[in-house]
């Protein structure tokens, strides 16, 4: 059986080795006609994978073997271009585990401060993609992330799901019962927040700027914890002392793909509107009304008091479709009859 094993990793080698070669030589065409665009395509990568989910009936399961060939699809990407994603940083937080389940880990991380320095980097075209957490399950929606998909001209071009797991860690080992502070970002002090009322009532919760920097705080001071996700406590060489201490098991943040990029068709699509309508009765009614007529599911609605406009709102909307669909079409004619302005963040392959 090992003989076997042995013989099957040998042609995996050179499938994989032969799929580099043609993602090389369809590099080189596309670099003749695409100078200044990304060879990465959202809409094509969703298909491949979702085809290859669709033939699996073996003993691998679908999230590892969407894993696996995440991983050669990267790999041989990286041979076509230099792929480089922004994100919040620093290394160790949740955004660079859902930048490595989205894109691969043979892309260029480029960890940004703040989420709107990663729109700044996107923007300026000095990253070629960016992730940004957009809402929890628990915790809602990142209002630094919608006030920048207002306010700059970038273009959603995916999404990603990311089930997010909280572990309480130190710099070194020691008595729990000795613990003066438990520091981490407000989210994840947020989403631990009950398990941290009954087992650590009298310990004072710190604020920092990310869960990576909570992971360097307490290895400069004792008798102090930190919650961070597990790619931190290899990273930052942590002590842990319980795992998984979210207070809901299905805890999951989605994330945005950014970029400059027009995503085609795929067979399940989303597309996302920033639609602004005055301040008045019945205003979302009518936006929602297109909707309804043509029975186009809708996954989320956020509204804002709009910030450039005095007595108007912007109402954040996920729909199921893609904006070159008929009925979709049909759907945004309409909005923008009904409403001030109607905008188009994107329309990308749902993952939800």
């Amino acid at each position: 059986m090992r003989d076997q094993i042995d013989a099957i990793d040998l042609k995996l080698l050179r499938l994989i080795q032969k799929r580099g070669v043609l993602a090389q030589k369809v590099g080189e065409i596309k670099g003749l006609f695409e100078n200044n665009s990304s060879l990465y395509r959202p809409d094509r990568e969703a298909e491949i994978l979702r085809n290859l989910i669709k033939l699996n009936d073996g003993v691998i399961s679908d999230q590892k073997i969407r894993f696996i060939f995440k991983e050669i699809i990267s790999a041989c990407l990286s041979l076509e271009e230099q792929l480089t994603v922004a994100y919040l940083g620093p290394p160790g937080t949740h955004s660079e585990a859902a930048l490595v389940k989205h894109f691969g880990s043979s892309v260029s991380e480029d960890p940004r401060p703040t989420i709107e320095d990663v729109f700044d980097q996107v923007s300026s075209g000095a990253a070629n993609f960016g992730l940004v957490p957009m809402e929890n399950s628990s915790e809602g929606v990142v209002n630094a992330t919608l006030n920048c998909l207002a306010d700059q001209n970038i273009k959603i071009c995916g999404e990603t799901y990311l089930a997010i797991h909280h572990q309480l860690a130190s710099g070194k080992k020691f008595k729990l019962a000795d613990a003066k502070v438990v520091a981490s970002h407000p989210q994840a002090l947020g989403q631990c927040s009950k398990w941290l009322d009954a087992n650590l009532p009298h310990v004072e919760r710190r604020l920092t700027s990310s869960t990576a920097e909570a992971a360097q705080l307490v290895s400069q001071e004792k008798h102090s914890l930190c919650i961070v996700s597990s790619l931190a406590l290899s990273r930052y060489n942590l002590y842990q002392h319980h795992h998984n201490i979210e207070d809901f098991s299905s805890n999951k943040t989605r994330f945005l793909i950014i970029g400059n990029t027009d995503v085609e068709p795929t067979s399940i699509d989303k597309t996302s509107f920033l639609i602004q309508t005055a301040n008045k009765p019945g205003a979302l009614i009518e936006l929602l009304e297109p909707f309804k007529k043509r029975k186009i599911n809708l996954s989320r609605i956020e509204t804002r008091p709009s910030r450039a406009a005095p007595d108007a709102h912007n109402f954040f909307i996920d729909s199921d479709g893609h904006q070159n669909d008929a009925k979709l079409k049909k759907v945004i004619a309409e909005l923008k009859a009904v409403s001030a302005s109607v905008r188009i963040l994107g329309s990308y392959p749902s993952e939800s």
